[in-house]
């Protein structure tokens, strides 16, 4: 079988989230992705020496398997699981002589290196941007600092949820007439960023076709996921309206998140118009309160009582009830789907979302599948996830060329390795 990205090979460096969900989606598209991890370095949200019991760390067991690390903790960690297909796993240690000539000869045999490290990671490894081109030229490098490489904030550190902060979108979380700390900790930054890394990366090998040369991609995460709220900004430069938190509500359209006669089970539900109010009367039959709805400016002005009295009426309906009911009325409305629920869901099983996929070290489960599809060429499914250090032999013997006595050398001084050291 074919791929759009046969032949194409790529290191992937990256740590959590927001770099790892890119490469997985180079790797669906057929690319080589490998991994070069250290054998005492965290890279996998997860290392030996996490896996031990510390009290008040007692919920970091729930992203195992059964609650149980088992002996290769590192394999079995959920995140990592979810976003290592198709990928393989080299024991490279880049902070020793052997390892960084090791990685700078994988480098010269490579079409991109993806990373999303602090900006002062890869001087402080020895392979900043001109060493990389240096050793390839037509190795396409992208880097994602959070703020990016220059100005004055460029060297801040943290989280998704810390730079959310800065650029706005935490401060319209949070429940409706709340304020930004009820909603808990997001990470839009970390999912914003995987697609459009990706494609900056297919933009960067079709220009490389047109030039032969590779180049440098700065992608700044924050400024990427600054698109999602783009319209708010213009709002502020325009009428000085600084948002709210809204929860699950809208600004234009009386929409919410209902119970039902369920326990923990909700429904989405969005009035977008005056047609949909007069559909929902159809449904719940004459009510006192929907002659308060009748315009959009009512159901603006009345949202509280009306979003009341709406899930007054869900709450003696199943979820399924409800949805059945209001879609066939025309009007938008969903279950809130658990983990659960979407595991069991008809139409994802219709569609074979979740592929059954076994690995020695994890088990057998059900895993996320690819997010499109399209027709003329498949997407890749090889395993799950790469054993640490699985594919060894493979990149030191037949990619890197190293002979049988170099390489058991380098077994034998523990520099490379299959298992994680503690």
């Amino acid at each position: 079988m074919s791929y759009p990205l046969e032949g194409i090979r790529v290191v992937d460096l990256t740590v959590v989230w927001s770099g790892p969900g890119g490469t997985t989606l180079l790797g669906d598209l057929g690319a080589e992705v490998i991994r070069p991890e250290g054998i005492r370095r965290m890279a996998r949200q997860v290392s030996a020496k996490a896996a031990a019991r510390v009290a008040g760390r007692e919920y970091a067991f729930r992203a195992f398997p059964d609650g149980d690390p088992g002996e290769r903790p590192y394999d079995r960690s959920a995140i990592f699981n979810w976003h290592a297909r198709n990928k393989l796993s080299v024991a490279m240690s880049l902070e020793e002589p052997e390892g960084h000539e090791a990685f700078l000869r994988l480098i010269e045999r490579s079409d991109v290196f993806v990373e999303n490290n602090s900006k002062s990671v890869l001087p402080k490894l020895g392979i900043d941007y001109d060493t990389l081109a240096g050793v390839n030229s037509r190795l396409i490098v992208v880097r994602m600092p959070p703020l990016g490489l220059a100005g004055p904030m460029s060297d801040y550190l943290g989280y998704g949820p810390n730079f959310n902060s800065l650029i706005g979108i935490q401060a319209m979380d949070g429940y409706e007439g709340g304020d930004p700390t009820t909603a808990g900790d997001n990470y839009h930054m970390d999912e914003a960023a995987p697609a459009g890394l990706a494609f900056a990366v297919m933009a960067a090998l079709w220009d490389r076709e047109r030039t032969g040369l590779g180049q440098l991609i700065e992608f700044p995460q924050a400024e990427n996921v600054m698109q999602e709220i783009g319209e708010y900004v213009l709002d502020y430069q325009m009428n000085k309206r600084i948002p709210a938190p809204m929860g699950n509500g809208d600004p234009v359209m009386l929409q919410d998140v209902m119970p039902t006669a369920e326990d923990d089970v909700w429904v989405a539900i969005s009035i977008r118009d005056d047609r949909d109010w007069a559909a929902l009367e159809k449904v719940t039959g004459p009510r006192e309160w929907l002659d308060s709805g009748r315009t959009s400016l009512q159901r603006r002005r009345n949202a509280a009582e009306l979003k009341a009295a709406l899930a007054e009426f869900t709450s003696a309906l199943t979820a399924g009830e409800i949805v059945a009911r209001l879609q066939a009325a025309g009007i938008p409305a969903g279950e809130v789907m658990s983990e659960t629920r979407l595991l069991a869901d008809p139409h994802l099983a219709e569609r074979h979302w979740f592929q059954t996929r076994s690995h020695p070290s994890v088990g057998t489960y059900p895993y996320p599948g690819h997010p499109w599809r399209a027709t003329g060429f498949d997407l890749a499914w090889g395993r799950p996830l790469p054993g640490f250090g699985q594919d060894n032999e493979y990149v030191y013997k037949e990619i890197l060329g190293y002979s049988d006595e170099e390489y058991e050398n380098l077994v034998a001084r523990g520099l490379v390795g299959d298992a994680q050291v503690a």
